[in-house]
């Protein structure tokens, strides 16, 4: 089957401290910020953050974009295993971009979180909007395990 060598960005939730037109705040606790949904098997091109505003802080933050195999569930959940970003003093209008997970393949019924992984310390500042691209692998539907038709 041929397939379309565009790449897709794949459609971001977020859920936690998005109050803001700047995006996600890299000055909160620690934790989960969103997640990407996986609707269609794929292969990742790249993770990246767009910068809304200058990053800073004694202790850089960091930010990472794990894979959840179980939506929803943390089981077997991976850590940092599709990028990890050294946010650092990146300016505002920067993208930091990640190539590690270049070419990993994504079932529909998973997902890849984003995390605060390490919250700057003193000074902290800095606000991004992620995204992950990735390029569309047909699949026939029969063959795609997590993906049920309703009764």
């Amino acid at each position: 089957m041929l397939r379309s060598d565009n790449p897709v960005a794949l459609p971001y939730e977020y859920f936690i401290d998005y109050d803001d037109a700047a995006g996600v705040d890299l000055d909160q606790t620690a934790a989960d910020v969103g997640y990407f949904l996986i609707p269609f098997r794929c292969q990742v091109v790249l993770a990246g953050l767009i910068i809304t505003e200058t990053c800073a802080g004694t202790t850089p933050g960091q930010v990472d974009f794990d894979l959840r195999p179980t939506a929803g569930s943390d089981v077997s959940r991976g850590a940092a295993d599709i990028a990890h970003f050294a946010m650092g003093t990146t300016a505002a209008g920067k993208v930091l971009y990640d190539e590690a997970a270049l070419g990993t393949v994504l079932e529909p019924g998973e997902e890849v979180v984003c995390e605060i992984k390490v919250r700057p310390v003193t000074g902290a500042a800095g606000h991004f909007r992620p995204f992950l691209i990735v390029e569309y692998l047909p699949e026939t539907l029969a063959n795609l395990d997590n993906l049920v038709e309703t009764a």
